[in-house]
């Protein structure tokens, strides 16, 4: 968790974003993936429903990475298949939002729903969404769901 907190406070106020992979129940290993919003046309190729792409079109890079994520497609791919080569599971998907609660948008809900597709293709089971919310910037609150079929269900996560 501290490296997952460390990596939100490092980009704060912009989102970061990666994923989380072990064995078991454990995570043994936290990929970052970069936050590639504010590059040009990353907003129109994602999977926003078109007022958040209107919305985001309206703003800089800087202030579109500080309200969204989109995971470079690359670094993704490379983070599943070391992934694989390691014998390791995708576990969870985090993101931080610096200025909101650690709970999911309906953007947030809407691109995990893509997603599952893109999870089930690559032969990979379904993550745990975590959110880590940095407005108390002292105390970063970090919560974790299922989202499935747009249900968002809260999920345990415990630390050692």
């Amino acid at each position: 968790m501290d490296e997952i907190i460390a990596h939100a406070r490092e980009l704060d106020p912009y989102e970061c974003c990666g994923f989380l992979a072990g064995t078991g129940q454990t995570v043994s290993r936290v990929y970052r993936i970069k936050n590639i919003v504010g590059l040009d046309g990353a907003a129109e190729a994602a999977s926003f429903d078109d007022a958040k792409v209107r919305h985001l079109s309206r703003l800089s890079p800087e202030e579109k990475a500080e309200i969204a994520f989109i995971m470079d497609a690359h670094e993704m791919f490379q983070a599943v298949k070391e992934m694989r080569k390691n014998n390791l599971k995708l576990q969870v998907v985090y993101h931080s939002h610096p200025h909101d609660p650690a709970r999911p948008s309906v953007t947030d809900i809407k691109i995990a729903n893509d997603r599952a597709e893109t999870w089930t293709r690559l032969n990979l089971t379904l993550p745990v969404y975590l959110l880590i919310s940095l407005m108390d910037k002292a105390r970063p609150d970090l919560r974790a769901y299922w989202i499935k079929n747009g249900a968002v269900t809260p999920a345990r996560i415990t630390t050692a």
